[in-house]
């Protein structure tokens, strides 16, 4: 997959990015720190057949899921998700 774009904030003193990869079939979504992903949430768009991927990047949408990725750590959504089992 080609990273398209890392975008970078903090929480509890700690760096972070929401990094987004694409290739012809699919865009994912997925937060890391210090190269590692942080959880084992993906938020994954399917791409149409016949559709560019270039044309859905720069789509308001996928700044919501970026917005959803970066809420994941604000309210440690993968801490809660593995307690709770």
């Amino acid at each position: 997959m080609i990273l398209f774009k890392k975008i970078p904030f903090s929480f509890e003193e700690r760096l972070y990015e929401v990094r987004i990869y694409y290739d012809d079939k699919k865009i994912n979504l997925l937060v890391f720190r210090d190269n590692y992903p942080v959880n084992g949430f993906r938020n994954q768009i399917n791409i149409p057949r016949k559709s560019s991927p270039e044309s859905f990047l720069e789509n308001s949408v996928i700044e919501e899921l970026v917005s959803v990725a970066r809420q994941d750590i604000l309210e440690k959504r993968w801490n809660r998700f593995l307690k709770a089992n």
